[in-house]
C-alpha cells in the first residue's frame, strides 16, 4: 500500500498593464480560471517549474521575481492534498499562445478589479487585488487552507 503524498503546485502572477494573466480550464461543461502553473516534477526547482509551466501553457518566457503566497488545499474526502506556491513573475520573451493541453480553453489578461467576478481556483481573488494595490510589496503570506469544489 503506497502512502499518499501532498502535491506541490506552482502558480505565477504575471502582470501587464494593470491586468493579470489567467488560464481558463474546461473539464466537461465546467469552466474555471487559474493562474498559469502546475505540478513540480521530482528534481525540478520551483523556478524551473514556473518557467516550464508558463511556457507550456502560454508560450511566454518569464523571470521569477519573488514568492507571494503559500496555501493548502485539502479535499475533505482525503483524495487530494495540494500545496500551492504563488510566485510573482515578469514576462521576458515569447509570444502569447494557448498551449496544446486539451484542458486549456482560453488565455486572457484580466483587470485585477474584475477578478471578483470570476471562478478562480484556488479562490485568491481578494489576496491578488490587495497585493496588486500594494505593488506586490508584502512579504510571503500564508493564506491557509483554501479547498473549494
Amino acid at each position: 500500500m503506497s502512502e499518499k503524498q501532498p502535491r506541490i503546485r506552482v502558480a505565477v502572477v504575471l502582470e501587464k498593464d494593470e491586468k493579470v494573466l489567467l488560464v481558463r480550464h474546461r473539464k466537461g461543461e465546467r469552466k474555471y480560471w487559474l493562474l498559469p502553473g502546475g505540478g513540480v516534477d521530482y528534481g525540478e526547482t520551483l523556478e524551473e517549474c514556473a518557467r516550464r509551466e508558463v511556457r507550456e501553457e502560454t508560450g511566454l518566457e518569464i523571470r521569477v521575481k519573488k514568492m507571494l503566497y503559500l496555501s493548502e488545499a485539502i479535499c475533505p474526502k482525503g483524495s487530494r492534498h495540494i500545496l500551492n506556491l504563488f510566485l510573482l513573475g515578469e514576462i521576458v520573451g515569447g509570444e502569447l499562445k494557448k498551449g496544446e493541453e486539451e484542458i486549456l480553453d482560453e488565455l486572457a489578461f484580466v483587470d485585477f478589479e474584475a477578478l471578483s467576478d470570476l471562478i478562480l481556483y484556488p479562490p485568491i481573488q481578494n489576496s491578488l487585488i490587495d497585493s496588486w494595490k500594494q505593488g506586490f510589496s508584502k512579504d510571503l503570506t500564508y493564506l491557509g487552507s483554501l479547498w473549494n469544489e
